[in-house]
């Protein structure tokens, strides 16, 4: 039982540290940072661009910082021993 209340607090400690660590990219001046819960947490357009180069530019870049943050949660997450599950 015990057992079950230490994977609960490994777990939240888990999805606490994930909301601290962030990821940054960038993409011809657009820029988005979000943390490894795939909150976001800035976005940054560049004014130079047309708005459907801005559009392309941002899907891109909020892809590539989502699965970089999928990456390295499961690397952190495996790190951990995957909990026990």
């Amino acid at each position: 039982m015990f057992d079950k209340f230490k994977q609960l607090k490994q777990l939240k400690d888990f999805e606490s540290s994930l909301k601290k660590q962030t990821v940054t990219k960038e993409k011809n001046g657009i820029t988005v940072t979000l943390n490894l819960k795939m909150d976001i947490l800035d976005i940054k357009l560049n004014p130079e661009l047309q708005i459907s180069e801005q559009e392309k530019k941002l899907k891109d870049c909020l892809n590539d910082a989502m699965n970089a943050a999928k990456l390295e949660m499961a690397k952190q997450a495996q790190s951990m021993g995957g909990f026990g599950f």
